[in-house]
């Protein structure tokens, strides 16, 4: 049988010159060419077989006759009269060919496929290609109908394609990370291999985890939860949490122009090859974020279209206190202390995975686990008026309330020896010690210091044991305490001047936030700013003592100007205040003691005869009421009402040596609507996606014009969410969580806020909060 004739490359270039095709055509076959040939070889070497010379060389020669009319018929005409019947088979066809399936594939479809992917002579996918079809001329309806099908077709054999080889085909064709990284601000954001970084075998692994903070590198390498978890996961054989981060627009950019799908630092795996992806949800303005990155890992945002192929997609952190908002894309969420709550849930998983379970049957299985919430077991109904009605579960053995997992005991949970070193300098890089978590003080703006009770501290011997494992670890050159107010340490003074010791032994410095006016031991902070004096900041929260004591601040007047003395006394030159602007019962008389206390400052370091400048800083953020807070019920200000404060904020400040800063009130609002929204705000989250929001916690990616556009054209009237005081007896979006505080309590401050009381710390005296009704809670009157 005579063998049938096969044309070469240095034949078709021939051809291109003889048939004087265009170059810009021929730059157009050859990326076809590069195209066909690599899938043709990513079949063969999954059991399909194809002819890979072959689809190569009729690719690069399909458009010879490109600038003729019927250019298909004409270049299949020559290649007849030159012997090269197979290629002028399948050039003849390209142009009309109909995808078959893949069991029935021939070279023909690998090339029709290749040349649906590229536009002029980049790969730009079977979405780019079509919509530059569509966009390049006006279409008849019925020819614009026609493409759409056709758009269709290929994208199911595309996909037919997938199946088979195991990854995307656009992946495929995606330059090399590095060549990418050659071309953004900051590529160490994306590449990884840290000091301290954990390496495993994934293909030992039985669940891995990509854990995603929806942020910048740079932000979520600052937050000591994922160092916990990161710790506290990856000390399991079996599991491997991987990192994953937003990127910034520059990649983005990239990512999507070259279809490379969202990946993870530690072996640069796509997300949505993982078995779980997760969210630590820190801040409700990340909301966006979130869809954004879900949408770069390719995984379908709502829960409802995810299969059992796709990861499981879950969530934890503060914000998940309520976690309605975000019900519709989420899986599960993880509420309260997570260093056992998610090593549980993952090995849940695994136990899943090997038992055959649907991920169903997985989801009841773990929602027995404490802390574990599974919206899709439960339905809302609402009132006329918007309001809850009630939650309906939609699985009988759905709990009642998800009770929030409490580590009853920190000391018995591992923490950070040896945390991840940022390689792009990180907003707080250093070594951190967590010395208690939890509070007692019992602000009623504030939901940490409310859903993380009970207090719990770590024994002296453990932090000064993780301070210096850390310090030898890492390197740092600076040591914090990190707790929400760090000065309540019961042995504060002590354990400080101890640390304080060893690290000035070994020129490091030691940083103590949080610290209250009314615990400040200022020989304490003198001698350690001795070797790195910065600035003091104090958070008075309100200028007056009425409003002090209306949110239960719990200092006074003259707890204020006392450690300002001290400090001038102690060569303090720069001093910040925070304070809240939009607080409940707030009159323009409280907001002009903002100024007063800054004048006061300024006036004191007068008095004192020191010489030198001194200067004062007024920080004020807007108040945005919280769930499972005592100020919940609250109506927040409005836009136009927070302006207007600001104004009366201006003119209160002293003038020289003092500086008033405020925050965005379109910033405030949009944080408001989604801290006590409801599962109706999904619809709101889908449309902020599709308008390009992402990373609006910055500002100079939120788009004030679009985030309100978005609110006044949303079907349900926003300041509903904001501006409405809201009824003791109102059920709450949130109120199928149990924090540990209970409901009483709430109403019981409430209601004490109204009529300026206040209450005491908890560790003088118990106060009933509730907390005591789900753990051990040991600290009530400790220090009577």
């Amino acid at each position: 049988m005579t063998e049938m004739k096969r044309l070469t490359e240095e034949e078709c270039y021939r051809l291109f010159r003889e048939q004087n095709t265009p170059d810009r055509v021929i730059r157009h076959c050859q990326e076809v060419s590069r195209v066909a040939a690599v899938i043709a070889d990513a079949l063969n070497r999954n059991g399909v077989a194809m002819d890979v010379e072959l689809v190569r060389i009729s690719a690069l020669i399909h458009d010879v006759a490109r600038v003729q009319d019927h250019h298909e018929i004409v270049g299949a005409r020559l290649l007849r009269s030159l012997g090269y019947e197979r290629e002028a088979e399948i050039v003849e066809a390209h142009m009309t060919h109909m995808l078959a399936p893949l069991s029935e594939a021939t070279e023909t479809d690998i090339l029709c496929l290749a040349d649906r992917t590229v536009t002029e002579n980049h790969y730009t996918g079977v979405d780019g290609r079509f919509d530059y079809l569509l966009h390049k001329r006006p279409w008849s309806e019925e020819r614009e109908k026609r493409l759409e099908d056709l758009k269709e077709l290929t994208r199911s054999f595309m996909r037919e394609i997938e199946g088979t080889i195991g990854q995307t085909v656009d992946s495929l064709f995606a330059p090399s990370l590095e060549q990418l990284l050659e071309q953004v601000e900051k590529p160490a954001r994306y590449i990884g291999g840290e000091t301290n970084m954990v390496v495993k075998d994934p293909e030992k692994m039985d669940v891995r985890f990509a854990f995603a903070f929806p942020d910048l590198y740079e932000i979520g390498m600052s937050y000591m939860g994922l160092q916990i978890l990161y710790d506290v996961t990856n000390r399991h054989e079996n599991l491997y949490l991987e990192r994953v981060f937003s990127p910034a627009p520059d990649m983005e950019e990239l990512m999507r122009k070259h279809h490379v799908p969202l990946f993870t630092l530690e072996t640069k795996s796509p997300v949505k090859q993982m078995d779980v992806f997760g969210f630590t949800l820190q801040y409700e303005m990340s909301f966006p974020t979130i869809l954004n990155m879900m949408e770069l890992a390719e995984v379908p945002l709502l829960s409802r279209d995810r299969g059992e192929g796709d990861p499981l997609v879950i969530a934890g952190g503060p914000c998940a206190v309520n976690p309605e908002p975000l019900a519709d894309f989420f899986d599960l969420f993880m509420i309260g202390d997570g260093e056992e709550l998610l090593p549980a849930v993952l090995n849940a998983y695994g136990e899943a995975k090997r038992e055959g379970l649907s991920k169903r049957e997985y989801l009841q299985r773990v929602s027995k686990l404490t802390g574990v919430y599974v919206p899709s077991f439960y339905d809302v109904q609402y009132h006329p008026d918007g309001t809850v009605k009630e939650f309906v579960k939609l699985w009988e053995g759905a709990p009642d309330r998800i009770e929030k997992a409490i580590l009853p005991d920190l000391n018995r949970v591992p923490f950070p020896e040896k945390p991840i070193v940022p390689i792009v300098e990180a907003v707080h890089d250093r070594a951190v010690v967590e010395t208690f978590r939890g509070c007692t003080r019992g602000c009623r703006f504030c939901q940490a210091g409310m859903s993380y009770r009970p207090v719990r501290e770590r024994s002296e011997e453990t932090i000064r044991r993780l301070a210096e494992q850390q310090l030898k670890n890492t390197g740092h050159d600076e040591l914090s305490l990190l707790s929400l107010s760090t000065s309540d340490y019961s042995n504060f003074e002590g354990l400080a001047t101890e640390l304080m010791d060893y690290c000035t032994k070994r020129n490091v410095s030691l940083s103590l936030p949080s610290l209250r006016l009314d615990s400040f031991s200022f020989n304490v902070l003198n001698e350690i700013q001795k070797y790195k004096k910065s600035g003091l900041t104090f958070a008075p929260e309100a200028g007056t003592q009425r409003l002090r004591d209306v949110i239960n601040k719990g200092i006074t007047e003259e707890d204020i100007f006392s450690a300002v003395e001290q400090a001038v006394e102690l060569g303090w030159r720069t001093m910040k205040f925070y304070f809240m602007d939009g607080l409940p019962t707030e009159t323009d008389e409280d907001l002009r003691g903002i100024g007063e206390i800054a004048r006061k400052a300024i006036e004191i370091f007068r008095k004192s005869g020191k010489r030198g400048r001194f200067n004062v800083t007024c920080s004020v953020s807007n108040f945005v009421p919280k769930p499972f807070t005592p100020f919940q019920w609250a109506p927040q200000a409005s836009s136009e009402e927070l302006r207007q404060k600001h104004v009366v904020l201006e003119h209160a400040m002293p003038g020289r040596n003092a500086r008033l800063t405020y925050h965005d009130d379109a910033v405030s609002v949009c944080e408001g609507v989604l801290a006590r929204g409801d599962r109706r705000m999904s619809a709101l989250l889908l449309k902020a996606h599709e308008a390009g929001c992402r990373l609006d916690a910055w500002t100079e990616y939120f788009h004030r014009d679009v985030w309100k556009e978005l609110l006044e054209n949303w079907e349900i009237d926003y300041k509903f969410y904001t501006e409405r005081k809201r009824s003791f007896d109102e059920v709450m979006p949130w109120d199928l969580i149990d924090p540990g505080v209970s409901k009483e309590f709430l109403v019981r401050e409430a209601k004490k806020a109204e009529q300026g009381l206040t209450t005491q710390d908890c560790r003088y005296g118990c106060v009933g909060c509730g907390v005591n009704r789900k753990t051990t809670c040991g600290l009530g009157g400790i220090y009577e």
